[in-house]
C-alpha cells in the first residue's frame, strides 16, 4: 500500500469546545475562521482513553468558549456570583493544554481559553468582574442575551453583525498580536464576567482595557501561544484583521507539521507549574 505523500497537507486544528449552550453554533462558529485561515477544523473528543492519540493528529489546539471554571481548579471556593461551570470539561482541558505544551502545538484561546490557559499555568481568575471596584463598570452581557443574537446571525450567515458591549484594547507593540492586526489599538467584543487575576507562569499580558482587565496572553518561549478575552472567533466579522491572527496560527501549524519541511522539534519541556488536574 503507497504511503500518502503528507507534506503539502492542511495542518489538523485540534478544537475544544462546548457541548452544553451553543447548539448547531459550536459545530459552525469557532471552526469557521481556523478553514477561512487554510487549517482543518478537528472537534475533539474527551474521551480520556482517546486524548493522546489526538494530539498526535493535531498540529495546533483550540481552546473555545463556554462556561465558567471551577474555582477550586486555582485555589478558591464559588462565590455566589459564579455562572455554570463545566467540571468535565475542565478535566479534560487540562490535560489538553498539558500535552499541547509537552509536543510544542501551537495553542489559540478564545473567551474561556484565555482563562483555561492562564489556571492550567498557575493563574488564577476574579469571579466576576464586579469584585473589583474598578472593573464594576466593565462593558458586559448579563445572561448572554447579546451574544445570543451574535451567535444566532453568525450561524444563518448574515453579514452584519447585531449590537453588543465593546469596548477599546490597548495592544503592546512587540506582540504577535499587535503584529497581526499590524497596529496597537482596536475595539472587541465584551460578553465576558471574568477576568485574569495573577497571571500564570510563562504568560505575558499583550492587551488590556482602559480600565485594566487583561484582554490577552501570550506565551513567552519557544512555543506559539495567543488567548483572547473576547470571542476572537467572531471578532473577524466586525474587523477582518482579527482573521490575520487565525492565519498566523495556522501557518505556524503548518510549518511546524509532522513531515513539513522545518518541522519543530516536540522537545519543548512542560513547564513546572502547568495544571494537569
Amino acid at each position: 500500500m503507497r504511503t500518502p505523500d503528507t507534506t503539502n497537507a492542511k495542518p489538523v486544528i485540534g478544537l475544544s469546545l462546548s457541548f452544553h449552550d451553543f447548539g448547531d453554533y459550536s459545530g459552525l462558529g469557532p471552526p469557521r475562521p481556523i478553514a477561512l485561515a487554510g487549517g482543518v477544523p478537528f472537534v475533539l473528543s474527551r474521551v480520556e482513553e482517546a486524548l493522546e492519540d489526538q494530539l498526535d493528529l493535531c498540529d495546533g489546539i483550540m481552546l473555545g468558549a463556554g462556561r465558567d471554571l471551577d474555582p477550586r481548579r486555582y485555589g478558591q471556593e464559588p462565590h455566589e456570583l459564579l455562572g455554570p461551570t463545566e467540571p468535565l470539561r475542565d478535566a479534560f482541558e487540562l490535560e489538553l493544554v498539558a500535552g499541547a505544551l509537552e509536543r510544542g502545538l501551537p495553542i489559540l484561546g478564545t473567551c474561556r481559553g484565555i482563562q483555561l490557559l492562564n489556571v492550567a499555568l498557575g493563574g488564577t481568575l476574579v469571579q466576576d468582574l464586579s469584585l473589583r471596584p474598578e472593573w464594576r463598570h466593565h462593558p458586559s452581557d448579563p445572561g448572554w442575551v447579546h451574544w445570543k443574537r451574535v451567535e444566532q446571525a453568525s450561524v444563518k450567515g448574515e453579514p452584519d453583525v447585531p449590537f453588543h458591549p465593546r469596548h477599546a484594547i490597548a495592544v503592546a507593540p512587540d506582540s504577535r498580536l499587535a503584529e497581526a492586526l499590524g497596529g496597537t489599538e482596536a475595539e472587541v467584543g465584551s460578553h465576558h464576567h471574568q477576568a485574569i487575576d495573577r497571571l500564570g507562569d510563562g504568560l505575558r499580558a499583550v492587551a488590556t482595557a482602559p480600565d485594566g482587565v487583561v484582554e490577552a496572553v501570550e506565551l513567552e518561549g519557544d512555543v506559539w501561544g495567543l488567548a483572547a478575552q473576547w470571542e476572537l472567533h467572531e471578532e473577524w466579522r466586525s474587523d477582518e484583521r482579527f482573521l490575520r491572527v487565525f492565519e498566523d496560527f495556522v501557518d505556524v501549524a503548518r510549518r511546524g507539521r509532522r513531515g513539513a519541511p522545518g518541522s519543530r522539534l516536540r522537545s519543548t519541556p512542560l513547564p513546572s507549574t502547568v495544571n494537569p488536574r
